[in-house]
Parts: C-alpha cells; sequence; structure tokens
C-alpha cells in the first residue's frame, strides 16, 4: 500500500532534473507542489509551464530561507551545485550548496517534529573509479572530488541522525543523467553538464565535438525521465527504509563511442580532466527488487530520436 501523499516540495525545481520531475508529477499525480529554486544554475523558463496553474507555487529562494516543512509529504531534495571539477577551485562555494543547505532541511524537521520523506539525489561519483563492475550499494566509497564527498557527506549525516531522530529517507545515486533540458546555455558552466547535451548542442552549432582525454572513460547514462519515475517510487513506497539505491541504466558507452555516434569523425580530444572515474556501471538489482523500478529508456534509441 503506498503513502497517501497531498502535498510535496521539490529543491532545485528549476534544474535539469528537477523541472523534469515537475513535469513527472503533474502528468502522474493530483498533488500539489511547491518549487524551491535560487536561480543560480536552474532556469525559470523550464518551469513556466507549470507556473499558472493552481497546483504549483514556485518559491525563488534557498533551502536555507526555508522556515518550516510542516506542510510537506514529502520532500524531493535536488537542489545542488552538480560540477566536480568547480568543487576543487570553489570549495566553500559547493559545501555550502551540497550539504549546508541539505543540513537545514534535517534541522527544520527536529524543530518542527514532522518528518516527510526525504528523496536525496546523490551521486555515483561516490564510487570513484570502483573495483567491482558493475557496481553495487555497497561499494566501498572512493570520493575523487569534493563533490562527490559533499555528496557522500549528506548521505552520511542521514544515517547518523536517523539513529536519534525519525529521519525517514531514501537516497538516489545518480550515475550519468541526460535528456531534455540537460544543457543550459545561459549557465555559466555549462561545460559541466551532461557530456550527451554538450555534445548535441555543439553538433547543432557546427563545431567539433571535444573529448577529454583518450576517450575511452565508460558511463551509464540514465534518461532524465527514468529518474523521475525513481523518485516518486522512492517518496510513495510505503515502508521506511533509510537506505540507498543505484539509479542507472546497467549499460555503459564510451565518450568516444558516443561522439562518433552523434557527430561521426568530427571531433577531436582535448586534455582528461582529474577527479573523474574511469567507468561508470550501475547494479540496479535493489531498486528493481525494492521499488519494482526499471529503466525504459535507451541512450542509442534516444540518440536516434534527437539526430534525425
Amino acid at each position: 500500500m503506498q503513502k497517501i501523499i497531498s502535498k510535496v516540495l521539490i529543491t532545485g525545481v528549476a534544474g535539469f532534473i528537477g523541472s523534469n520531475l515537475l513535469d513527472y508529477l503533474f502528468e502522474n499525480t493530483s498533488w500539489q507542489i511547491d518549487g524551491v529554486d535560487n536561480l543560480s544554475t536552474g532556469n525559470k523558463k523550464n518551469i513556466e509551464h507549470h507556473l499558472n496553474h493552481n497546483r504549483f507555487t514556485f518559491l525563488e529562494k534557498e533551502c536555507k530561507d526555508l522556515t518550516s516543512l510542516k506542510d510537506y509529504d514529502i520532500v524531493f531534495h535536488l537542489a545542488a551545485l552538480p560540477r566536480i571539477q568547480p568543487s576543487f577551485d570553489r570549495v566553500n562555494e559547493h559545501v555550502e550548496a551540497n550539504l549546508n543547505q541539505a543540513i537545514h532541511l534535517i534541522e527544520l524537521m527536529i524543530l518542527d517534529n514532522h518528518y516527510p520523506r526525504l528523496v536525496f539525489s546523490g551521486s555515483s561519483a561516490i564510487y570513484g573509479t570502483p573495483n567491482k563492475i558493475p557496481t553495487p550499494e555497497t561499494e566501498k566509497v572512493d570520493c575523487l572530488s569534493p563533490y562527490a564527498f559533499q555528496k557522500y557527506e549528506f548521505e552520511k549525516y542521514l544515517e547518523l541522525i536517523a539513529t536519534r531522530y525519525p529521519i525517514d529517507y531514501i537516497s538516489l545515486r545518480y550515475f550519468n543523467p541526460y535528456g531534455h533540458r540537460s544543457f543550459n546555455p545561459e549557465n555559466s558552466f555549462n561545460a559541466y553538464s551532461s557530456v550527451v547535451g554538450i555534445f548535441l548542442n555543439r553538433k547543432r552549432e557546427g563545431k567539433k565535438l571535444l573529448v577529454t582525454g583518450d576517450g575511452q572513460q565508460k558511463r551509464d547514462f540514465i534518461h532524465v525521465a527514468d529518474l523521475a519515475k525513481a523518485n516518486y517510487l522512492a517518496g510513495t513506497h510505503s515502508e521506511k527504509l533509510n537506505t540507498a539505491f543505484n539509479v542507472g541504466l546497467g549499460d555503459t558507452l564510451s565518450v568516444l563511442s558516443l561522439a562518433k555516434m552523434i557527430d561521426g569523425d568530427n571531433f577531436e580530444f582535448i586534455k582528461k580532466r582529474e577527479g573523474e572515474s574511469d567507468i561508470t556501471f550501475a547494479d540496479t538489482a535493489k531498486i528493481s527488487a525494492v521499488l519494482g523500478w526499471v529503466p525504459s529508456m535507451n541512450i542509442k534509441d534516444y540518440l536516434a530520436t534527437e539526430l534525425t
């Protein structure tokens, strides 16, 4: 039996994944939805088609400016700076966005003594370059960047605080998301967006695709619609789980192969980025068994529609 839900909050609602989750919930539920975004990386255009709907309220603010979560049955926490390379150079900014803002949500729950299901958008970056392929949730943590560490650190805060307070959470460890709105040309850090979106944008502009390193790094690409469904299933699951799930396709494609699929030989190699894994490859047996989630979109089928 699923939880009875009336009102939910999406943080980072104007971002790539947050706006797609908003679309999914509008299409598949009758819930009232509040969305929070400071628009530092999100784009209001992503949610403009919902702004005048009586089921949706947009709050242009930061998570730390929220004063209560008492109205909500579920909090989908997606607000973050999802940037591996800049997290090395702008450490405090990323700690504030990726850890402190999230911890504020826990403190509000404790203050109100009200504990909505918290669905946290985590990251497979916490595995680094894993030893076990495909990678299960039990793989050792090996953070290669401050961004990865911040994602893992919040998971540990949830785990620790749940030993004293009745925190109800699920962490979703995303692998490599792509899909509609994954590339925002107005974002000064768009080079750190999904490589799928970056490559498709450069092809549209008639520019060479830029492949980092030798391009042999392999990625498990997961479509944003499948991420939205995973959030929904995590939010509505009837039992309190307090656990983490991998969310990936369960297959890999090299960045070089991706470039060739998108634009043939119109690419060039650039310097390898440090702090990035050689391979991401999700073992999704756990989320399939517990939440009944299975991915529906394959990267090759997606590209076939995008490139026609």
